[in-house]
Protein backbone atom coordinates (compact mmCIF):
# COMPACT_ATOMS: atom_id res chain seq x y z
CA UNK A 1 0.00 0.00 0.00
CA UNK A 2 1.62 3.40 -0.87
CA UNK A 3 2.88 5.54 1.88
CA UNK A 4 0.64 8.65 1.49
CA UNK A 5 -3.09 9.21 1.45
CA UNK A 6 -3.19 10.97 -1.87
CA UNK A 7 -1.13 8.10 -3.40
CA UNK A 8 -3.84 4.99 -1.42
CA UNK A 9 -6.38 6.75 -2.80
CA UNK A 10 -4.98 6.66 -6.37
CA UNK A 11 -4.32 2.89 -5.88
CA UNK A 12 -7.11 2.04 -4.54
CA UNK A 13 -9.43 4.06 -7.31
CA UNK A 14 -7.02 2.17 -9.84
CA UNK A 15 -8.37 -1.29 -8.15
CA UNK A 16 -11.89 -0.38 -8.66
CA UNK A 17 -11.39 0.10 -12.39
CA UNK A 18 -9.66 -3.31 -12.47
CA UNK A 19 -12.38 -4.92 -10.43
CA UNK A 20 -15.21 -3.36 -12.01
CA UNK A 21 -13.56 -4.69 -15.37
CA UNK A 22 -12.94 -8.33 -14.09
CA UNK A 23 -16.66 -8.25 -12.64
CA UNK A 24 -18.97 -6.83 -16.05
CA UNK A 25 -16.77 -9.32 -17.56
CA UNK A 26 -18.11 -12.06 -15.91
CA UNK A 27 -21.49 -13.60 -16.35
CA UNK A 28 -24.56 -13.94 -13.82
CA UNK A 29 -23.62 -17.82 -14.14
CA UNK A 30 -20.28 -17.64 -13.20
CA UNK A 31 -21.36 -15.88 -9.15
CA UNK A 32 -22.68 -19.47 -8.61
CA UNK A 33 -19.90 -21.47 -8.92
CA UNK A 34 -18.22 -22.69 -5.61
CA UNK A 35 -14.88 -20.80 -3.83
CA UNK A 36 -12.40 -22.16 -2.50
CA UNK A 37 -11.29 -18.86 -0.87
CA UNK A 38 -11.69 -18.66 3.11
CA UNK A 39 -13.75 -15.26 2.60
CA UNK A 40 -16.36 -17.33 0.44
CA UNK A 41 -17.39 -19.40 3.63
CA UNK A 42 -17.55 -22.84 1.59
CA UNK A 43 -19.52 -21.30 -0.77
CA UNK A 44 -19.79 -19.98 -4.44
CA UNK A 45 -18.34 -16.82 -5.88
CA UNK A 46 -21.54 -14.74 -5.06
CA UNK A 47 -20.94 -15.14 -1.37
CA UNK A 48 -16.99 -14.24 -1.94
CA UNK A 49 -17.84 -10.89 -3.54
CA UNK A 50 -20.61 -10.02 -1.14
CA UNK A 51 -17.88 -10.81 1.54
CA UNK A 52 -16.05 -8.38 0.60
CA UNK A 53 -18.05 -5.83 0.06
CA UNK A 54 -19.49 -6.20 3.71
CA UNK A 55 -16.16 -6.39 4.64
CA UNK A 56 -15.33 -3.39 3.36
CA UNK A 57 -18.21 -1.42 4.83
CA UNK A 58 -17.55 -2.84 8.48
CA UNK A 59 -13.75 -1.05 7.99
CA UNK A 60 -15.06 2.17 6.06
CA UNK A 61 -17.06 2.05 9.82
CA UNK A 62 -13.93 1.64 11.32
CA UNK A 63 -12.23 4.45 10.07
CA UNK A 64 -15.24 6.78 10.28
CA UNK A 65 -15.29 6.14 14.10
CA UNK A 66 -11.42 6.13 14.61
CA UNK A 67 -12.08 9.62 12.81
CA UNK A 68 -14.72 10.52 15.21
CA UNK A 69 -13.11 9.42 18.27
CA UNK A 70 -9.40 11.40 17.26
CA UNK A 71 -11.54 14.34 16.40
CA UNK A 72 -10.25 14.17 12.41
CA UNK A 73 -12.94 16.03 11.40
CA UNK A 74 -12.17 16.28 7.57
CA UNK A 75 -11.94 20.26 6.31
CA UNK A 76 -14.77 21.79 4.55
CA UNK A 77 -13.06 20.82 1.02
CA UNK A 78 -12.07 17.37 1.83
CA UNK A 79 -15.58 16.96 3.10
CA UNK A 80 -16.95 18.11 -0.83
CA UNK A 81 -14.43 16.26 -2.32
CA UNK A 82 -15.36 12.75 -0.54
CA UNK A 83 -19.36 13.68 -0.44
CA UNK A 84 -18.40 13.96 -4.47
CA UNK A 85 -16.63 11.17 -4.92
CA UNK A 86 -19.25 8.63 -3.13
CA UNK A 87 -22.05 10.60 -5.61
CA UNK A 88 -19.68 9.76 -8.57
CA UNK A 89 -20.03 6.06 -7.84
CA UNK A 90 -23.30 6.46 -7.21
CA UNK A 91 -23.63 7.89 -10.61
CA UNK A 92 -21.43 4.99 -12.46
CA UNK A 93 -23.22 2.74 -10.96
CA UNK A 94 -26.42 3.78 -12.19
CA UNK A 95 -25.07 3.25 -15.70
CA UNK A 96 -23.83 -0.05 -15.05
CA UNK A 97 -26.16 -2.89 -16.73
CA UNK A 98 -27.09 -0.99 -19.53
CA UNK A 99 -26.14 -2.54 -23.46
CA UNK A 100 -24.50 0.49 -25.61
CA UNK A 101 -27.90 0.66 -27.24
CA UNK A 102 -29.61 1.45 -24.49
CA UNK A 103 -27.10 4.09 -23.56
CA UNK A 104 -27.73 5.58 -26.79
CA UNK A 105 -31.34 5.45 -26.12
CA UNK A 106 -33.61 7.87 -24.53
CA UNK A 107 -34.19 8.09 -20.50
CA UNK A 108 -37.73 8.29 -21.35
CA UNK A 109 -39.92 9.34 -24.78
CA UNK A 110 -38.62 12.75 -25.95
CA UNK A 111 -36.13 13.01 -23.15
CA UNK A 112 -32.30 12.90 -23.31
CA UNK A 113 -30.21 9.81 -24.36
CA UNK A 114 -28.42 8.14 -21.50
CA UNK A 115 -25.40 9.20 -23.18
CA UNK A 116 -26.27 12.96 -23.20
CA UNK A 117 -26.55 12.94 -19.68
CA UNK A 118 -23.04 11.32 -18.66
CA UNK A 119 -21.67 13.83 -21.21
CA UNK A 120 -23.41 16.68 -19.71
CA UNK A 121 -22.47 15.54 -16.40
CA UNK A 122 -18.81 15.33 -17.43
CA UNK A 123 -19.38 18.75 -19.09
CA UNK A 124 -20.66 20.46 -16.63
CA UNK A 125 -17.68 19.23 -14.19
CA UNK A 126 -15.02 20.15 -16.53
CA UNK A 127 -16.58 23.79 -16.71
CA UNK A 128 -16.62 23.74 -13.33
CA UNK A 129 -13.33 23.05 -12.30
CA UNK A 130 -12.22 25.96 -15.74
CA UNK A 131 -14.64 28.12 -13.56
CA UNK A 132 -12.38 27.46 -10.03
CA UNK A 133 -8.95 27.31 -11.50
Amino acid sequence: MAATVREAIRELMAQTTATMDALLEASDRELAMPSSHACAQGKDLWTLITNDIDHEKIHTGQVLEARYESRMTASPMERLVAEWLAERARFIGSLIGLTDEQFNGETAPGQWTYRAVAKHVLVLEQDSLKTMA
